[in-house]
């Protein structure tokens, strides 16, 4: 028999905390053990039932979702937090993995995507939704790629993300309506750009970063 996850969510809108419980209820393996709505009460609540899963707001009214997370991170290691927020600004995103967390989800999120993220940190992996997935993965591969005379182009970023989904380089020249031999031409210069020595370091390090 699985595991049954535990959940805590934290949300100053105690009608959106309850709106996020109502959905996981029926939720294979997942039990909701807490809500809290502030800071204070989550580093408690977490103590007390020792949850697998946080998923934590970012305003929390007195404190954030920031402040939480890394008490709860620092004294907790074994926990994980999903940052569930209004917020798509890729900057959050960015902030909210600094600090610890395991993964970002926007309140545009449905139950399927919320479960699977659930799940899929749990068992280690790192999560990014799927609305702001691509924004995010660009930005880093932007900073991935250094200074301006490395910078990926357009194209080569729409070939990254094929090459990290585990598309080939036929497939990917029949997606994108171009050469293989092009295709080719752009791996050399995206694994040199990003200083990676082949395709499967570059699919480990997306996935790594949650995009895959």
């Amino acid at each position: 028999m699985d595991s049954i996850i535990k959940v805590l969510i934290v949300d100053d809108h105690k009608l959106i905390g309850e709106a996020w419980s109502s959905l996981l209820k029926d939720a294979p393996n997942i039990q909701v053990v807490g809500l809290a709505d502030n800071v204070d009460d989550a580093y408690s609540m977490a103590h007390s039932y020792k949850p697998d899963i946080v998923l934590m707001d970012i305003n929390l009214g007195a404190g954030s979702g920031f402040d939480a997370t890394e008490k709860i991170n620092d004294s907790m290691p074994k926990t994980r937090v999903i940052g569930l927020s209004l917020h798509d600004d890729i900057t959050y995103v960015k902030k909210f993995l600094s600090i610890g967390a395991k993964g970002y989800l926007t309140k545009n999120t449905n139950k399927t995507e919320l479960i699977e993220a659930i799940h899929s940190v749990y068992k280690g992996e790192t999560i990014i939704g799927s609305d702001i997935k691509d924004r995010y993965f660009t930005s880093l591969l932007n900073v991935q790629s250094g200074d301006t005379k490395k910078e990926l182009t357009m194209k080569e970023i729409e070939i990254v993300k094929l090459i990290s989904k585990g598309f080939t380089s036929k497939e990917i020249a029949e997606q994108l309506f171009i050469s293989h031999r092009t295709v080719e031409t752009h791996r050399h210069n995206i694994l040199k750009k990003l200083d990676m020595p082949n395709a499967a370091q570059l699919s480990s390090w997306a996935k790594e970063k949650g995009y895959v």
